[in-house]
């Protein structure tokens, strides 16, 4: 595909929103499974994009970020380290240079909310160790946001952890993975070691310690990267006790920690030299209770207890500022209660999720001052959400209305102003309405109309303004999708869905215009293609994007991302035992990146690149070796030099990867 055949494509979908065909791509042959790496999902009207477990292994990413990198829409800065890297889904989400995290883009473990709102460069959704998943789900858009959050225009990211289950089969009652890996750039390593233990047929446990390190990293000109190199101990535990076949309790409890030393304050080695010390520290725990009773489609009941603590602790004596020594701090504790419903009426078949969530949240900036940092206040955030989901049915026709409301108290604490005990309150809806159309088995139509609002967040407390003020988003999707068997020769599938969507926001309260005061509306558009193709001989994964996005005045929205495109060409041999690939990944330039002050102001262009890596999997199904799994690869093959748009320092150069897996 040409650069003028995507942007022709592009042109096409979005104003007329009426994007092209899409294909599935997995095709089951008897007991003989023909696949490519990913599934594109062609079954619903979300655009989803889910990475499984073998997806996840393949890719041997050292970040939650890497592992998002190669889904349309989604773009990364800085992932080569998890502080400092953030995510930006159809140019919402992070705020590159100046805030790693926002309320656009849900990130969610194990169904707990994660995320420290605006903090100012140093705000993190990705601290945490990429071996802990299973399945990691990334939504763009605002589709099916709404279980979690009213405000997510951008998308969500599910990530879910490894369970005993995954490691014991038939009737084990023991299992033991251990994993060695080593990349050469930055002499990374990883060692991590699983347990899972099941002494009878009611509980089951997991035990996962991992311990990720690696040196300051080199780019492709030999310059190595300062404040690249970290250390990441990380540690799960996971029980599961069943009472009866429908009653069943889970706890959970994991912690990531990175002790950071003489680095720079935002991570990334750009802001006015000021060095810091630092320990980052991310917890994630959750009890639930799952009551299922076989004979009674109208109960799938959860109850669950979440709590979250994300702590970037600054060790630093520096004093000429309040933000270099304070302690960011965000607590969320919230109780979640929802029913999934399965019934008909008529013709109609419901599948209806109904949830309640009430929680607390709380964020601190303690510096040496006693108080919270000026440009970081604290406080709390009391919050009740109601949400309802129903996916119709209708035989050719899926219809899934959405709909959430909240109300939220926020109320200071140890601020220098607002005073502490000043509240404001809020309250408004969200919704949307999803329909999907298949006029063939193989073609389907789809769409989506969505209304996001975003509440005030602790972050606003210094604008009184931004405090009684609701930033709102009007979303539009329209697309076409096709999966089909046989489609060239025989024992093959395909799979394609393109989607063009447009995006206005206003009352805006989150971004900054650099070029003039207008800053309350944003307007987005863009189109996403995913393709997949799988046969005996070979299998290509194809994933394309497209967007712009402009203020109220017209002149360029700093965070859009470059276009981009991702190939991947791949062949199974010996029983599928081994598995070959190659990746190529295109960025065009961008001149569309108008400058913060801070850094220099005026438009600049980042240039285009092209990256080659190459991947090979040898997993042998007997012999001495029956279990083993065996993975190398080769990123940024012939060593480009670049620097991705929207991240503050180029990219590693050649980097070798090696990593041996085997479960006892």
């Amino acid at each position: 595909m040409t650069r003028s055949q995507l942007m022709a494509g592009a042109s096409l979908l979005v104003p007329l929103a009426v994007p092209l065909p899409a294909f599935s791509q997995q095709v089951v042959l008897d007991t003989i499974a023909v696949e490519s790496m990913r599934n594109v999902s062609t079954d619903t009207a979300t655009s989803e994009t889910t990475l499984n477990q073998e997806e996840l292994d393949a890719r041997q990413a050292a970040t939650l970020a890497e592992l998002m990198g190669t889904v349309p829409g989604v773009t990364l800065s800085n992932a080569a380290t998890p502080q400092g890297s953030s995510i930006n889904i159809r140019g919402l989400g992070a705020d590159a240079g100046t805030y790693g995290s926002n309320t656009k883009v849900n990130v969610v473990v194990d169904g707990v909310a994660k995320g420290q709102e605006e903090l100012y460069r140093q705000g993190s959704l990705l601290t945490v160790e990429p071996e802990l998943f299973k399945e990691v789900k990334v939504i763009r858009g605002p589709g099916e946001s709404f279980r979690f959050s009213s405000g997510a225009i951008g998308g969500t990211v599910e990530a879910v952890t490894k369970d005993a289950a995954d490691f014991l089969q038939g009737d084990d009652t023991f299992a033991f993975r251990q994993k060695l890996a080593f990349e050469s750039n930055g002499n990374g390593a990883v060692s991590t070691s699983i347990l899972a233990w099941r002494p009878d047929d009611r509980l089951d446990v997991l035990a996962f310690y991992g311990y990720r390190k690696s040196d300051d990293y080199e780019d492709a000109n030999g310059v190595v990267q300062a404040d690249t190199g970290f250390k990441l101990p990380s540690y799960l535990v996971k029980a599961k006790y069943r009472v009866t076949e429908d009653l069943s309790f889970t706890a959970s409890y994991a912690r990531n920690n990175i002790a950071l030393r003489d680095v720079s304050y935002d991570f990334i080695g750009s802001l006015f030299g000021v060095r810091v010390d630092a320990d980052i520290t991310d917890v994630t725990a959750y009890l639930a209770m799952d009551y299922t009773p076989s004979d009674n489609p109208l109960i799938n009941l959860t109850a669950k207890l979440v709590y979250s603590d994300e702590l970037i602790e600054n060790l630093s004596g520096t004093t000429s500022s309040t933000i270099y020594n304070a302690d960011n701090r965000t607590e969320r504790l919230a109780f979640i209660l929802e029913n999934q419903s399965e019934f008909s009426t008529g013709a109609a078949q419901h599948s209806l999720l109904a949830g309640v969530e009430v929680g607390k949240r709380e964020r601190s900036s303690i510096s040496h001052t006693g108080q919270n940092a000026g440009s970081t206040p604290g406080g709390t955030d009391e919050y009740l959400a109601l949400y309802l989901t129903d996916e119709v049915d209708l035989g050719a026709l899926t219809l899934t209305p959405q709909l959430r409301w909240e109300t939220q108290k926020i109320t200071s604490k140890g601020n220098a102003t607002p005073a502490d005990g000043t509240s404001y309150k809020a309250s408004d809806w969200a919704g949307a309405l999803s329909a999907r159309y298949a006029f063939t088995p193989e073609w389907a139509a789809f769409g989506t109309v969505a209304y996001n609002t975003s509440l005030p967040i602790i972050d606003d407390l210094t604008s009184a303004t931004n405090m009684v003020t609701t930033e709102k988003a009007l979303t539009y999707e329209l697309g076409l999708s096709f999966d089909a068997n046989d489609v060239i020769t025989s024992e093959d599938n395909l799979s394609f869905k393109v989607t063009g969507f447009q995006t206005e926001i206003w009352n805006n309260t989150t971004y900054s215009n650099f070029n003039s005061a207008a800053a309350d509306r944003i307007d987005l558009k863009g189109v996403e293609v995913e393709l997949s193709y799988a046969s005996p001989a070979f299998y290509v994964d194809v994933n394309a994007s497209q967007m712009r996005a402009k203020w109220g005045d017209g002149s360029w929205f700093n965070n859009a991302p470059a276009d981009s495109l991702q190939v991947t060409l791949g062949k199974r041999f010996m029983d599928d035992q081994l598995d070959l690939s190659v990746e190529m990944r295109h960025d065009w330039a961008t001149s569309r990146n108008v400058q913060h002050p801070m850094n220099g102001g005026g438009s600049i262009t980042t240039p285009a690149f092209t990256t080659w890596s190459l991947a090979g999997a040898y997993i042998p199904n007997s012999g001495p070796l029956e279990g083993v799994q065996i993975r190398a690869g080769v990123e940024n093959l012939f060593d480009a030099d670049y620097t991705p748009y929207l991240s503050s320092r180029p990219a590693p150069g050649r980097t070798f990867k090696i990593s041996v897996a085997k479960v006892f």
